[in-house]
């Protein structure tokens, strides 16, 4: 299995970039096998939306950081490498979320369908999603479990859940400058909820 259907699709072009040719392709080829070898081991769910989490944005980044590791890395060097990946894909995130400020009545939309959006994206079988604000000043819910922390805790990478959450920043701030985003802290970071304030500004 390769990385073109994943969120990090770009990921042979970068490591070739930074790494030259012959080199970009060995650490690709590591990811690869490493990402098949993951994905035949790891079950899939009867939620399809869930196995996008697992299959197209979890899995490639576990892949990648561990595969990096194999070929000599530090840690440190595997995980910032692993972050600027994922970014990429945040920040193309952040600009699709541009379309919303581009409408009338940004804020009112965001909040008519933030419900909704949760339920369906974040479902059940992997977040526990608590709401505490619904309201023309702010949405605001919390995530009090996680699939991304469960599953770094499983593989023995509970450093790379910070990936994840720094993600989140990224992309929301296509939402600016209709909505803006702030958080305390994340189960990633070691708090007990990663609370989402969408403000209306």
């Amino acid at each position: 299995m390769d990385y073109k259907k994943t969120n990090i699709n770009f990921l042979h072009e970068d490591l070739i970039k930074e790494h030259g040719k012959e080199l970009g392709n060995k650490f690709y080829a590591a990811a690869c096998k490493k990402y098949t070898s993951l994905c035949e081991n790891e079950s899939k769910s009867e939620n399809v939306v869930m196995n996008d989490h697992i299959f197209n944005r979890f899995l490639p980044a576990v892949s990648l950081y561990f595969s990096l590791i194999e070929n000599n890395f530090s840690k440190e060097e595997a995980l910032e490498f692993t972050l600027k990946e994922t970014q990429r894909n945040a920040q193309y995130l952040a600009k699709k979320n541009e379309g919303l400020t581009k409408m009338p009545f940004s804020y009112g939309m965001f909040k008519m369908f933030s419900k909704s959006h949760m339920k369906k994206n974040y479902p059940i079988e992997g977040f526990t999603v608590e709401w505490k604000q619904l309201d023309k000043k702010e949405v605001h819910f919390d995530i009090t479990r996680c699939i991304y922390k469960d599953m770094c805790e499983k593989y023995g990478c509970p450093q790379l859940c910070t990936v994840f959450c720094q993600n989140d920043i990224t992309a929301f701030s296509g939402y600016l400058p209709k909505i803006g985003f702030e958080r305390t802290g994340t189960l990633g970071e070691g708090s007990d909820r990663c609370d989402f304030h969408f403000i209306n500004l």
